[in-house]
């Protein structure tokens, strides 16, 4: 326990004091709950500033390219459309999927081309305008479950690998225990990113469910999402940062459900 200037004790947290959407000594701790159209924004704002960017180039080297002739400016011409559009397309497709949960995105996209190569300009981009890492990481991962259902990726496996944090409260693991029994899925405990990564590759599931706060899950998505499925659950903090922590059990089921195809 230790002291704070106003007075009041507090319980000492090895991590996650320097959380920057957690007050020490907030009542029922913090929320970084947000819809999945705000991380659509952000992105879609990142997107936006880059075709900005290609299109200044262009017009600053257009005089260049005319000097090679109208035919060289033209074909330039045509290239930068045809990028801008290929770009709208991979953006709108993938936005599409998620918000209405139709296969519109290929499955490949999931893997290889997500939105989530935008992920780290948008979280810069929104702590301009003082939106926390969490919120558009809470945001984020829901849009990627979303996307994951709608392209069926992770559909009808045989082994999911279901990865939890240490700080979950005793009766929230009582449940998860009871899941994996009724499921038959491997639930572990990680200590870490290195952990998780080892867990994986040790137990070679065929998707993968993670259970963290928003800034792990950003990095186990980005990590893991190229090579197998996987699937993020935000965990919630009550009491604060690392310490009895929950989740909706609910979602976790629905999640193994889609996967084993029930």
């Amino acid at each position: 326990m230790k002291e704070t200037g106003q007075g009041k004790r507090l319980e000492d947290r090895l991590l996650g004091d320097e959380w920057a959407d957690w007050q020490p000594g907030a009542k029922g701790g913090s929320s970084s709950d947000a819809p999945k159209s705000l991380f659509i924004f952000f992105s879609f704002l990142v997107l936006l500033l880059a075709l900005l960017g290609v299109w200044l180039f262009w017009y600053l080297a257009l005089p260049r390219f005319e000097s090679f002739g109208q035919g060289f400016a033209g074909v330039a011409k045509a290239i930068f459309l045809i990028f801008a559009f290929t770009l709208a397309a991979w953006y709108l497709l993938q936005v599409s999927s998620a918000a209405f949960k139709v296969k519109l995105a290929p499955s490949f996209f999931v893997k290889h081309l997500s939105l989530r190569i935008l992920l780290s300009s948008a979280v810069r981009l929104a702590g301009m305008v003082g939106i926390t890492r969490d919120k558009i990481g809470n945001s984020f991962v829901k849009f990627h479950n979303d996307l994951m259902y709608a392209t069926r990726t992770g559909k009808n496996v045989k082994k999911i690998l279901l990865i939890l944090p240490r700080c979950l409260s005793a009766e929230v693991r009582n449940k998860i225990k009871e899941l994996s029994e009724k499921y038959q899925f491997v639930a572990y405990t990680a200590f870490g990113g290195d952990e998780a990564r080892k867990a994986i590759k040790d137990n070679k599931p065929d998707a993968v469910i993670g259970v963290a706060c928003e800034r792990d899950l950003i990095s186990g998505i980005q990590d893991t999402a190229p090579k197998m499925p996987v699937f993020g659950i935000p965990n919630k903090r009550p009491e604060g940062p690392c310490k009895n922590t929950s989740i909706d059990v609910k979602e976790l089921e629905k999640i193994v459900r889609y996967c084993l195809n029930i």
